[in-house]
C-alpha cells in the first residue's frame, strides 16, 4: 500500500507526555528528519497552551491539533480541524456527536464561556459498564454519558464552536493499596 503513503499527509498522533519529552529532548530530535510530518494530533489528556506554543516554535510547519474522547466514547468526540486550530481547544464536535453542559444542579448551560459538566450522546458511546449497575446508573442518564469533565464552549474567530476542557470533576482512577504492598 505504498500509494497510500504518497496520498495521505503525514500524521503523528501522540499523548501529551510524549510531546513533552520531545520538547525536553531537542538535541535528540535534531538527529531525525521530521520534515514529512504535516500534522500532529494530541489526545488522551489535554496538552497545555505553553507546550503547544513551544512545539509550534520547534516545528512551525506542523498543524498542532487536539482531540477529546473517553474510553466510553469509542474513541473521540471532538477534533481540531486543520484549518480551524485554536490553541488550548480540543476542537469542535465531530459528526454524530451531541453534547451539552450542565451545572452541578443539572441545569443546562446555553451561553459561551460558562463552565459545566460535559455530557455526551452519540451512537459510538457504550451502553454501560459490564457487571457494574451502580456505575452505569451514575454515569449514563437518559441517554447521556456524564463525562466527569468540566468544560466550556467558546466561539472561535472562525465562527465555529470550540470545546475547552477546564478541569476534572470526578475521580479518574481509584487505587487500592494493600498493607503488604505498602511496605
Amino acid at each position: 500500500m505504498r500509494w497510500l503513503d504518497d496520498c495521505l499527509p503525514k500524521l503523528t498522533f501522540k499523548a501529551p507526555p510524549i510531546f513533552l519529552q520531545m520538547i525536553n529532548n531537542k538535541a535528540i530530535l535534531e538527529k531525525y528528519d521530521l520534515s514529512s510530518v504535516w500534522t500532529a494530533l494530541s489526545g488522551a489528556a489535554p496538552l497545555g497552551i505553553e507546550p503547544m506554543m513551544e512545539l509550534q516554535k520547534m516545528f512551525p510547519s506542523w498543524k498542532l491539533r487536539q482531540v477529546y474522547g473517553l474510553t466510553e466514547t469509542s474513541p473521540c468526540t471532538t477534533s481540531t480541524a486543520p484549518d480551524d486550530i485554536w490553541i488550548g481547544s480540543v476542537g469542535s464536535l465531530i459528526c454524530g456527536v451531541e453534547c451539552k453542559l450542565v451545572t452541578a444542579e443539572g441545569e443546562e448551560i446555553t451561553s459561551y464561556g460558562q463552565p459545566g459538566e460535559l455530557l455526551i450522546k452519540s451512537p459510538s458511546v457504550v451502553l454501560g459498564y459490564h457487571n457494574n449497575d451502580k456505575a452505569t446508573a451514575e454515569t449514563f442518564q437518559d441517554g447521556w454519558l456524564r463525562t466527569g469533565d468540566e468544560a466550556l464552549f467558546k466561539k472561535a474567530p472562525s465562527g465555529h464552536e470550540h470545546l475547552f476542557i477546564v478541569d476534572r470533576i470526578k475521580e479518574l482512577i481509584k487505587v487500592k493499596v494493600s498493607a503488604r504492598a505498602s511496605h
